[in-house]
């Protein structure tokens, strides 16, 4: 059984040294590299650097600098269609900022027969005794992917996040690669489970695996003290998290202004409303849109960046094309510029 690794460089030559590190230990299944650069220019000697030192360990290692930043979505495609061509039986998608714990490669293996995509328990890379519940989630009655947690060896999931995913080629030579059309940086591994369950494939977590990442809110909260904001609070209180219909998010001022479309924070929201259009169903759409347009009548009155109008003609855009199963533009770029021009 070959195993191939891919990951994504950007602009951290340490925190790509730190992960391509932890690979050493995983056993002999795991031998393919492949690391796709986004990196600006001042970042890639480094990079090629640190992949050169760990890449003599691997039978198969490719290294590609693109263009252009095609985002976590442009970037693990590449990655997917590189091992995919090359045969490997598994390809094992990793976060740049992420590290795997020792042997947690070795832990999937001993599950890989049970399912066709696994992932593995995620704990804070800075505090690893605390486990993020929702790097795996399972859809509830609304449709919406409530967090998961359970002390089982292994669980059953609707959805994963990238950081750990080890997708067997079974599932790629069936439903293909990530989806760099409709999606930058989020979601697209989402989508990617959204597919694979349609297509009949199972997501089984595998408690007894480890992988460590950043807490993206505390990263996140953050960056916007920095930037002289303040973190933005939770949508809606814990308790009823797990039984509310999704929320389908909101156009806020800063989208207006980004109108560079490469910005993959600009097109975040636009990516969830193409992801939640085609992935639930339409009494379920239905559902989510009232529960939308209430949370955003009131958000609106407190929160001053949300654009109103935008909002709505997004929400109508969407239930029009969830009500015909069908999404009438190219890509959600073409989404984007639609609702803000």
């Amino acid at each position: 059984m070959k195993v191939c690794a891919a990951t994504i460089a950007y602009n951290n030559s340490k925190e790509l040294t730190r992960l391509l590190s932890s690979l050493a230990n995983q056993g002999a299944a795991l031998t393919g590299l492949i690391v796709i650069d986004n990196s600006d220019d001042f970042c890639i000697a480094a990079n090629r650097k640190a992949f050169d030192t760990h890449a003599t360990r691997y039978s198969f290692s490719c290294y590609r600098k693109t263009k252009r930043n095609t985002g976590s979505a442009g970037g693990f495609r590449s990655g997917m269609k590189i091992a995919h061509e090359n045969d490997f039986d598994y390809v094992w998608l990793l976060d740049q900022d992420g590290i795997a714990s020792d042997l947690c490669l070795t832990e999937l293996l001993k599950r890989a027969s049970d399912a066709d995509i696994l992932c593995p328990k995620t704990v804070d890379i800075e505090n690893p005794s605390v486990v993020f519940a929702r790097t795996t989630s399972k859809k509830n009655f609304f449709g919406h992917l409530a967090p998961f947690r359970s002390n089982a060896d292994t669980q059953l999931v609707d959805t994963f996040a990238t950081h750990g995913a080890f997708i067997s080629k079974k599932v790629i030579g069936s439903i293909g690669y990530y989806d760099a059309c409709n999606f930058h940086v989020g979601f697209e591994d989402y989508d990617y489970a959204w597919r694979a369950r349609r297509a009949k494939f199972t997501i089984l977590h595998v408690n007894t695996a480890q992988v460590q990442h950043p807490d993206l809110k505390r990263k996140k909260a953050i960056r916007e003290i920095q930037l002289g904001g303040r973190p933005r609070r939770e949508i809606n209180p814990v308790a009823i998290d797990r039984l509310r219909p999704e929320f389908l998010g909101y156009v806020t001022e800063p989208s207006r202004s980004e109108r560079g479309c490469d910005n993959g924070r600009a097109l975040l929201p636009f990516s969830w409303l193409y992801f939640l259009t085609k992935s639930l169903q339409r009494w379920q759409f239905s559902i989510a849109f009232v529960y939308s347009l209430c949370l955003l009548f009131i958000k609106s009155a407190s929160e001053k960046d949300i654009c109103l109008k935008e909002t709505l003609n997004a929400y109508v855009k969407c239930l029009a094309s969830n009500a015909k199963k069908e999404w009438p533009y190219a890509c959600v770029e073409e989404f984007y510029r639609c609702i803000l021009d």
